[in-house]
C-alpha cells in the first residue's frame, strides 16, 4: 500500500496554479457556506491543496505530517458538529419563523458573503501582483494572500464560534505557508501545526458550550 508521501508525489503536478485555484475556491466556499458537512469536506480539500503547495518549499515527509495534522483538525470539527447537530435541529424546529422566511434570509446572507469573497479575492490577487512576498514563489504568494484575506473575511462575517474558528484556521494556514517557506525547519512546522490544533480544540470547546447553552435555554 503506498504511503502518504508517495501519494503526494504522484499528484505533485498539481502543486502550482491548480493548487492555488483550489485554495481560493475552498476558502470562498467556507466564507459563503453555513452547512457544516460541506464545510468539513471543503476544509479537508483545502488542507490537501495547501500540502501540495508545501511540498515545493519543504521536504515531502514534513508536508505529509502537516497534512495529517490538518486532517486531524477536520476530524475534530466533524465530531464536534456531529454531536451538536441533534440539539440544534430540535431547537430549529421550535423557532417561530417559517421555513420560507429562513430560506430567504439565508439566501440573502449567502449572496452578500459571495460578493464579499469575490471582492476580497480580487484584492488579494492585486496585492500579490503589486506587493510580492520576499523569497516566496509568485503562486505561493498568491495563495498566502488569498488564505489570509479570506480567513480574515470569514472571521469578520461570522457569528458562531465554529465559523470564527475555521476563519482563524484559514488565516493561520496562509501564515503557515508563508513562514514555512522562509524557514523550512521541522521545529517551525511542528510549532505551527500545534498552534492550529490548539485553535481547533478551543473552537470545539466553545462550540460545545454554545450548543449546551442553546439546549438549556430551550429547556426552560
Amino acid at each position: 500500500m503506498p504511503t502518504l508521501g508517495e501519494l503526494l508525489a504522484e499528484v505533485s503536478f498539481l502543486a502550482a496554479m491548480p493548487a492555488v485555484i483550489g485554495v481560493f475556491v475552498t476558502a470562498g466556499i467556507l466564507v459563503v457556506s453555513r452547512e457544516w458537512r460541506l464545510n468539513v469536506l471543503t476544509l479537508t480539500l483545502q488542507v490537501f491543496f495547501i500540502v501540495l503547495l508545501l511540498t515545493r518549499v519543504i521536504r515531502l515527509e514534513v508536508a505529509a505530517v502537516k497534512g495529517l495534522i490538518g486532517w486531524m483538525i477536520c476530524m475534530v470539527i466533524y465530531v464536534t458538529e456531529r454531536r451538536a447537530s441533534e440539539p440544534l435541529r430540535a431547537a430549529a424546529a421550535r423557532e417561530t419563523p417559517s421555513p420560507r422566511r429562513r430560506r430567504q434570509i439565508l439566501s440573502a446572507r449567502a449572496s452578500f458573503n459571495l460578493l464579499a469573497a469575490l471582492l476580497v479575492s480580487v484584492a488579494a490577487y492585486t496585492a500579490a501582483l503589486r506587493i510580492p512576498l520576499p523569497e516566496v514563489p509568485a503562486d505561493i504568494t498568491l495563495a498566502v494572500y488569498g488564505l489570509v484575506a479570506l480567513g480574515l473575511l470569514l472571521i469578520g462575517l461570522s457569528e458562531r464560534p465554529m465559523q470564527v474558528g475555521i476563519g482563524v484556521l484559514t488565516f493561520l494556514s496562509g501564515f503557515d505557508l508563508f513562514y514555512v517557506a522562509l524557514e523550512p525547519s521541522l521545529a517551525v512546522a511542528a510549532l505551527l501545526g500545534a498552534l492550529s490544533f490548539s485553535v481547533a480544540l478551543v473552537t470545539s470547546y466553545l462550540r460545545t458550550v454554545e450548543v449546551a447553552a442553546i439546549a438549556h435555554g430551550d429547556a426552560q
